[in-house]
């Protein structure tokens, strides 16, 4: 797939999945749907995991409208990045979350370093594409 179309396929997907958990932290507040998240540690969690693939797929096209407008030298290097950046960099907040592991310090059993190490390899991933991004935007005036 082309990278722009992977980044607003992938992006609309988030979206969509974003959504769905939007709708089910709705459930909750319904007279009937008191006990539906029970289980789930931390509510403001999921409501952050809800916003930042939100924000992460708007992200991703701007990202696709930069590879449409700019001269970039590694656009599927770029795409790869951010759609894995994309869906992991919420990951801390799901985990901590749903299972009550601290995903955001690496540090403590082998559950908590291998969930914040994904996360930190998602910054780091979309830190280094907007990086090239940037790069290339500036070197081709």
């Amino acid at each position: 797939m082309a990278p722009v179309k992977l980044l607003v396929v992938n992006a609309s997907i988030q979206i969509l999945v974003s959504s769905l958990i939007g709708f089910l932290l709705l459930v909750p507040m319904q007279p009937w749907g008191k006990n539906f998240l029970k289980n789930v540690r931390n509510v403001h969690d999921l409501r952050s995991t809800h916003l930042d693939w939100l924000m992460l797929a708007f992200m991703q096209y701007g990202a696709a409208f930069a590879l449409m407008q700019l001269p970039i030298t590694h656009p599927v290097l770029i795409a790869g990045l951010l759609v894995f950046g994309g869906w992991m960099n919420a990951t801390p907040y799901l985990v901590r979350g749903i299972w009550g592991v601290n995903a955001f310090s690496l540090s403590g059993d082998a559950k908590q370093i291998f969930a914040a190490s994904i996360g930190l390899i998602s910054v780091l991933s979309i830190l280094t594409a907007w990086s090239l991004i940037v790069i290339d935007a500036l070197s081709h005036r």
